[in-house]
């Protein structure tokens, strides 16, 4: 049964070496509660800085070397968001580095959110992979927001989905009274639930641009299929670490959300 961990990180926006200097903290954490898998949050090497074209990097490059190296060095898979500099254009990515250091691939986001697509070109490919104990689809933030997207990772045979995040708290969401750790969570849960499958969501907690408009609101977790919570940091950087069962899910599909098995085989009708 293979033991996932989430990792919530105290983010410094604009400052790499900081916050590559926290990851490996943290990798090295979670390989100590015995992870086979650990995932990091969005943009974990700049943030939502000001200056993301200095400060973004190829894919393979210095960030991703390191972040190799942890892997192999502590035998576990290593999933983070990053911010990619491909030459003129900056990617919201995300990279999965196998236990041996090799970059198995890199997830470009999607769905971008407001702001987020004057600095990012969006991606055009979904990223769904075997980690050799399940098949796995990742996803950025946003992406989770759109149902549709999500189902056809599923159908794609997804049965773990992996999503590095940066989901915040602003004035604006609380002039609107919008609660940001709520909604996060509830969709989290939906995602899971809906699709049946295990769901992996790393943030940051504190300040994700350098004016500290943008809060992260932390929450990291690992959700079952059948909605429950296995394992959670709430505040403050942290590691979230949890057996996750693939067997077991096969077992809630089968017995208690039929609806994931009938979309398989009915699809979905044609609205006019």
């Amino acid at each position: 049964m293979p033991r996932l961990a989430a990792l919530q990180t105290a983010l410094t926006p604009g400052n790499p070496q900081a916050n590559l200097d926290h990851a490996l903290d943290l990798i090295r954490e979670a390989a100590t509660q015995g992870a086979e898998l650990a995932c990091l949050p969005e943009c974990l090497n700049t943030g939502l800085a000001a200056d993301l074209q200095a400060l973004a990097e190829p894919i393979p490059g210095p960030f991703t070397e390191a972040l190799s190296q942890a892997a192999r060095a502590c035998n576990l898979w290593v999933v983070s968001g990053m911010a990619e500099r491909d030459g003129d254009q900056l990617h919201n990515a995300a990279v999965v580095i196998a236990p041996d250091g090799e970059v198995k691939a890199a997830y470009r986001k999607c769905y971008l959110y407001l702001g987020e697509a004057e600095a990012f070109t969006p991606g055009t490919q979904p990223c769904v992979m075997d980690l050799g104990f399940a098949t796995a689809a990742v996803t950025i933030c946003y992406d989770y927001i759109f149902p549709e997207y999500i189902r056809k990772l599923r159908l794609a045979g997804a049965r773990l989905l992996i999503h590095p995040t940066a989901w915040v708290d602003t004035s604006d969401c609380r002039r609107w009274h919008y609660p940001a750790v709520e909604a996060y969570r509830a969709q989290c849960r939906v995602r899971a639930l809906e699709n049946g499958l295990f769901f992996l969501s790393a943030n940051h907690t504190g300040p994700y641009d350098e004016s500290g408009h943008l809060q992260c609101i932390g929450h990291s977790s690992i959700i079952a299929p059948w909605g429950e919570v296995l394992a959670e940091v709430t505040d403050g950087p942290g590691v979230a670490v949890a057996d996750v069962d693939f067997g077991k899910a096969e077992e809630w599909a089968a017995t208690a959300a039929p609806y994931v098995r009938d979309f398989q085989r009915v699809g979905c009708p044609e609205l006019d």
